[in-house]
């Protein structure tokens, strides 16, 4: 009979352990639209790539889900979305796909929800009841729920990851410390421009305006995918006739015309704010990019119209 030494035996079932252990695959991680992404990706940097299910050029008001669509859903292990108010078509979506953990960003604790309708702001507090169609869904709008989102994607992704949890934890130090850079940023850019007041195209940044004390004067329209009323279309011309020169931005999703019809003739300066950061490519430094880019937008076109107006004086 031959003898197997028993040192050997052990150190080879140990390697192919570690072996296995070490190859595991890291989980394949979902947001729901680009700005989730991005933030999901400062997480998962160095690990995997986040995907994203919204395509380019899409509404998550208005999203009609595709074959395409469902199968990358089934192919996930986790999602990470912003809630039924805002991706419509997902709850059903998600009702059916067994096996993967779906994480609603306006059920995290601590994010802060804006009323949908006052320009108040509430604290959900974890647990408490709440009817998402009460709050503005674009939550992603504010530093300071990114970080919330982030800190929540990162717990999610170590529990179901143990391999890689010291490097979401790196990531997500890395990310908060790019968030507390961001805001030094923009506060500094929003104090040089001044506080103009301007004009948006929907009623979506009120978190991105309580974040940096900016000064959206009004909307064009309260849901992208209606048509605004006339009593509505009539108080916004007058606010453009009182302002004078004027800020006023559209969004690359949406092109009405009505936008034209009420500025003709007026003084304004017209640009364009993506709240869905359509342009902006996923990297761990994104986010940053996506929110400097907003308040960069925003800032230019405040000190072009007070140089006008300066001119003009």
């Amino acid at each position: 009979m031959q003898f197997v030494p028993v040192k050997p035996l052990l150190m080879t079932a140990l390697l192919i352990t570690v072996s296995c252990f070490a190859s595991a695959e890291p989980p394949k991680v979902l947001a729901s639209i680009k700005p989730l992404q991005l933030i999901a990706q400062a997480v998962t940097e160095g690990v995997t790539d986040t995907e994203v299910l919204l395509p380019p050029g899409s509404s998550p008001h208005s999203h009609s889900l595709k074959p395409s669509d469902a199968r990358k859903l089934r192919s996930a292990d986790v999602i990470f979305w912003v809630g039924p108010s805002m991706e419509t078509f997902l709850p059903k979506m998600l009702a059916s796909a067994k096996g993967v953990k779906a994480v609603s960003a306006m059920d995290m604790h601590g994010i802060r929800l804006r009323s949908s309708e006052e320009h108040e702001h509430h604290v959900h507090e974890h647990g408490e009841h709440h009817d998402h169609g009460d709050y503005d869904p674009h939550i992603w709008l504010s530093t300071d729920n990114a970080r919330v989102i982030a800190r929540e994607m990162a717990r999610v992704l170590m529990s179901v990851d143990k391999v890689n949890q010291s490097r979401y934890q790196r990531n997500l130090a890395l990310f908060l410390n790019s968030m507390d850079q961001t805001d030094v940023r923009n506060g500094q850019k929003v104090e040089q421009s001044g506080r103009q007041p301007f004009f948006v195209f929907h009623n979506a940044y009120g978190y991105l305006q309580e974040q940096y004390g900016l000064e959206v004067a009004g909307y064009f329209t309260l849901n992208p995918e209606q048509q605004p009323g006339a009593r509505h279309l009539v108080s916004l011309k007058g606010q453009l006739n009182k302002a004078g020169s004027a800020c006023i931005f559209r969004e690359p999703q949406f092109q009405p015309a009505y936008i034209e019809r009420l500025t003709k003739g007026l003084s304004v300066q017209v640009g364009v704010l993506d709240p869905l950061a359509e342009n902006i490519q996923s990297g761990p430094e994104s986010y940053a990019t996506f929110i400097n880019q907003l308040v960069d937008n925003i800032t230019s076109c405040i000190q072009g119209t007070v140089k006008k107006s300066d001119k003009l004086s």
